[in-house]
């Protein structure tokens, strides 16, 4: 009986391995389709779509389909917004988090869950988008992500 406890008391206090946080950098490529309306002669609001591909060059997440949606406004001040981005398809899926603020050259996103073998996926960041000619941006996303198993 003594030994049984010993046994589970080692046990118990035994480190854990923990999967360490690794650099993660992306470059999505997207498609858009964006409805804009103005409130009055300075500002107004934005609906938009996004649907392109995230190639993976750093971290621990395949390269991928992703469609993005958001929304926000403009003014004086520049625009701002949020979205979600659904990376993947089928059972292998994680959703993240964006958010622009009025002037900010870079802006933020957080991983909010996965599934499949993304299921215990962990991450946040920065990203930058740029417009290209007519209706295509591409955005690079740099942060940290966690994978646990």
């Amino acid at each position: 009986m003594r030994k049984i406890i010993l046994l589970a008391c080692t046990a118990a206090i035994l480190p854990v391995q923990a999967n360490a946080a690794e650099k993660f950098v992306a470059t999505n490529f997207y498609v858009t389709n964006t409805k804009a309306s103005s409130i009055d002669d300075n500002s107004g609001y934005w609906v938009v779509t996004f649907e392109g591909i995230s190639k993976v060059s750093a971290g621990p997440i395949d390269t991928m389909a992703v469609t993005c949606d958001g929304s926000g406004f403009w003014n004086a001040k520049g625009t701002s917004g949020q979205g979600i981005c659904v990376h993947g398809v089928g059972e292998d899926t994680f959703t993240l988090r964006w958010e622009a603020e009025p002037g900010a050259g870079e802006n933020k996103w957080q991983i909010l869950a996965g599934k499949g073998k993304y299921l215990n996926i962990t991450g946040q960041g920065i990203v930058t988008t740029q417009k290209l000619p007519g209706n295509r941006r591409i955005s690079t996303l740099q942060g940290e992500v966690e994978l646990t198993e």
